[in-house]
């Protein structure tokens, strides 16, 4: 069993295409420079989707993330990019959120990156799991299903969360590969956001379905996607489940917060208010 990772890890929610607020928070929480050039060394940057549409400059956002993502791995830090809906649906050829030149590119980049492991579906430390929306323990029970015939002796409240994330990315990348973008449940609609699903898939589960859920927090998670229109994170079940997506895009409030784990396993959220930035121990580790 793989140990979990004690270094600084900074995770941001949505970014929707807005790079002044992104380069702005990446900058506070000392990941670049003055030139955006990653300054990060072996810190950990986890981003939860959601990169593009709504704001001006979603490709310009992409580009910064893939470069950043390079320029990590030179100082063994990491940038873990995680597929939103909206690049999600970018994939299915639906470009009705898309404000950017020549789409169709743009999603043979996206299957470039995810048949390279470059943006993922999911993401784990050891400790929590990162989606882009959340993980209802409806939709645990089927991928844990489908893993005990190689795993018969799988728990569904006590898992590796290694293992469950490797298996949600190997959903994401053979379904991306085969263009199967609906069957698996990972890829439902919720009915909140016009789909037949009554709970929603990883990439689309609002944050009032998951936190209502009666066993969604037995899994710690971080994930974006419901904007809190807050200058701070949403969180419930004892910070077991942690949304931080509070609106960076103008179209949101154009909030500035992001999260902070420590080495020594401390939450900090960060937020700017008046001009201010300010820090909050949300929770000891």
């Amino acid at each position: 069993m793989k140990l979990p990772e004690r270094k600084r890890r900074i995770i941001v929610g949505d970014i929707h295409g807005e790079l002044e607020g992104f380069t702005e928070i990446i900058r506070n929480a000392g990941l670049i420079d003055g030139k955006d050039n990653w300054s990060g060394g072996d810190d950990i940057l986890i981003q939860t989707g959601d990169v593009i549409d709504r704001g001006p400059y979603s490709r310009e956002a992409v580009d910064l993330l893939k470069r950043l993502q390079k320029e990590a791995a030179v100082t063994r830090g990491k940038v873990v990019r995680l597929c939103g809906n909206h690049e999600l649906m970018l994939i299915q050829k639906d470009f009705r959120y898309a404000n950017f030149n020549d789409p169709m590119s743009f999603v043979d980049e996206l299957k470039n990156e995810i048949a390279r492991g470059d943006l993922r579906a999911s993401y784990t430390d050891g400790e929590r799991l990162y989606t882009h929306a959340g993980l209802r323990s409806a939709i645990r029970e089927i991928l844990v299903d489908e893993m005990r015939p190689v795993k018969p002796k799988l728990k569904t409240n006590n898992i590796d969360l290694f293992l469950l994330s490797d298996y949600i990315n190997r959903i994401f990348m053979e379904s991306v590969g085969n263009d199967d973008l609906e069957r698996h449940p990972i890829f439902h609609v919720d009915a909140a956001r016009g789909g037949n699903d009554p709970f929603g898939g990883i990439f689309w589960c609002n944050f009032s379905s998951l936190s209502s859920s009666e066993e969604a927090w037995k899994i710690p998670q971080i994930f974006g996607h419901t904007p809190t229109r807050k200058n701070e994170v949403k969180t419930a079940h004892g910070m077991k489940l942690i949304d931080v997506d509070a609106g960076m895009c103008h179209v949101y409030g154009g909030e500035r917060v992001f999260l902070e784990i420590t080495p020594e396993g401390h939450l900090l959220q960060h937020s700017k208010s008046l001009s201010k930035w300010t820090t909050v121990l949300i929770r000891k580790g």
